[in-house]
């Protein structure tokens, strides 16, 4: 697959909302189908979003690539994002798109608990298998979680108790949980992580989070709660205004990344595909079963900032008090 344009740039500039193994895995894959190379710097998805904010009227990257459609959904309302049918976006299930194509479906994720079975044996607790579950006091400052407003597995979190729940009921369940909670971290992997190493006996995550912690050899497993979970939507999108110089390969890029090729690339990170038919060789834990809630990203997106500002009010000022 060669770069669109004639006499185009050779490399393209982006914001990578994934871990930096995983930005590297994706990119290198690019480049290596493409020749295009790809300068990326990884952040959590918050901080890409305040990053392109704060830019919008000198962008310095083209492209931004992985993090929550929650995140995204916020920056298009924000006329941060420029709107592009990606080449294939017409097989991917319209439930995963943005009808007004402001950002490309990468690939999907259900959110997961993990628990660290050997600290849960020693607190004699069985791994937490609902959302009420992570109140029980025996887990006081054993648990783990992103912080909503840097992350987009941390939003995801408190907007999937809010909409399972309704809102006041949903952040007084998040209000119990958050006095479990040792620490809201600023990366989404990084609960996952702590959980692994026994820093915290259960964290909540996105799936692929607590597979690349399994693929590492920790003793941890996964639980989904029975009533229903939230999903993810990994995106990827053009920034508004970027390099025009770069344009071309920040198109290709989006384009690459629905092709099987780009799609087997996403999966090494365990994200599921979300192009029917690229088989996803590399999951460990079944989430086959799993039960979904019908998790509304947009409704999520749109209220990402008021959500956001209750959270602080409510929780995360009370959390830091303690």
């Amino acid at each position: 697959m060669a770069a669109a344009g004639a006499g185009a740039a050779e490399s393209v500039s982006a914001y990578c909302s994934m871990s930096q193994v995983d930005c590297e895995t994706i990119t290198k894959a690019f480049t290596a189908d493409t020749g295009i190379e790809v300068k990326f710097i990884s952040l959590s998805a918050g901080e890409n979003l305040a990053r392109i904010k704060a830019e919008r009227n000198n962008p310095k990257t083209a492209v931004w690539i992985g993090g929550s459609a929650d995140v995204y959904i916020q920056a298009a309302s924000e006329r941060l994002l420029e709107p592009y049918v990606a080449k294939g976006a017409d097989r991917i299930d319209a439930k995963y798109k943005d009808p007004q194509n402001f950002w490309t479906p990468t690939s999907w994720a259900p959110l997961g608990i993990e628990s660290n079975r050997k600290l849960l044996k020693e607190l004699g607790i069985g791994a937490p298998a609902s959302w009420e579950e992570l109140t029980n006091p025996a887990l006081r400052g054993s648990i783990v979680l992103a912080h909503p407003a840097s992350s987009g597995t941390g939003f995801a979190v408190l907007a999937t108790l809010v909409q399972a729940y309704g809102e006041e009921r949903g952040f007084a369940l998040m209000r119990d949980i958050a006095k479990n909670v040792a620490q809201f971290t600023k990366s989404g992997g990084a609960p996952a992580n702590m959980t692994a190493l026994g820093q915290a006996a259960v964290a909540v995550s996105y799936v692929m989070d607590i597979e690349l912690a399994r693929s590492k050899g920790y003793d941890v497993e996964a639980t989904f709660p029975a009533s229903g979970t939230g999903y993810g939507v990994n995106a990827v999108a053009l920034i508004a205004n970027g390099p025009k110089a770069q344009a071309a390969n920040a198109r290709a890029f989006v384009d690459w990344i629905l092709t099987e090729n780009g799609q087997k690339a996403v999966a090494k990170s365990f994200w599921r595909p979300v192009v029917p038919g690229v088989p996803n060789e590399n999951a460990i834990v079944d989430t086959s079963k799993v039960k979904l809630m019908n998790y509304d990203a947009f409704w999520a997106g749109e209220n990402r900032a008021r959500l956001l500002q209750k959270f602080e009010a409510e929780i995360s000022s009370r959390a830091q008090a303690k």
